[in-house]
């Protein structure tokens, strides 16, 4: 596994976590090798990517390559109610990620079916020679575009909290 560190990351490591410029690159790789997974995320900028912690370190890493975007440090939390607090915020990360499997799914089918009704409104208001015809299927056209941007939306607003909900278990687990 052939591991790539962004300068961000060194320049992380050395500011959160006092490591020395030069040996932050291999302190990075070698806490990343025996980081644990926690979940697939989008970031703020809508980038996905994978989330993984090892001793209150979190790493955010690239979705296709095992590149380190940036880390940080988890916040320390209680051993001594660390393992209920720990199976709560999996058992809340298994939710979500159902959950977002579900949104998903169902915003698909909901946008496979609208854009046949879409394309069959493009296709009368073409046939028809009726202005009032015309327009009611492009005011229908608009609806159902509006109602896309919804659905993305949703499916944003899940991968939102999936993203805290991950970032959660990343401070709890060590």
């Amino acid at each position: 596994m052939r591991v790539i560190v962004t300068h961000h990351a060194i320049d992380k490591a050395v500011s959160d976590f006092g490591v020395a410029q030069c040996d932050a690159d291999s302190w990075i790789r070698s806490n990343y090798r025996q980081a644990r997974f926690i979940a697939n995320i989008v970031s703020e900028e809508g980038r996905p990517s994978r989330l993984f912690t090892k001793n209150r370190i979190t790493f955010i890493a690239a979705m296709d390559s095992d590149t380190i975007i940036t880390l940080y440090p988890s916040e320390v939390r209680s051993m001594l109610l660390r393992n209920k607090v720990e199976d709560l915020v999996t058992r809340e990360l298994r939710k979500i990620e159902r959950q977002e499997a579900t949104t998903v799914r169902r915003n698909n089918l909901t946008r496979l079916e609208l854009s046949v009704e879409r394309a069959a409104c493009l296709l009368r208001a073409e046939k028809t020679r009726s202005q009032a015809v015309k327009m009611a299927m492009q005011a229908r056209v608009k609806a159902i575009d509006e109602y896309f941007a919804q659905l993305d939306a949703d499916i944003e607003n899940v991968r939102h909290e999936k993203r805290k909900i991950a970032k959660a278990v990343a401070a709890y687990v060590v």
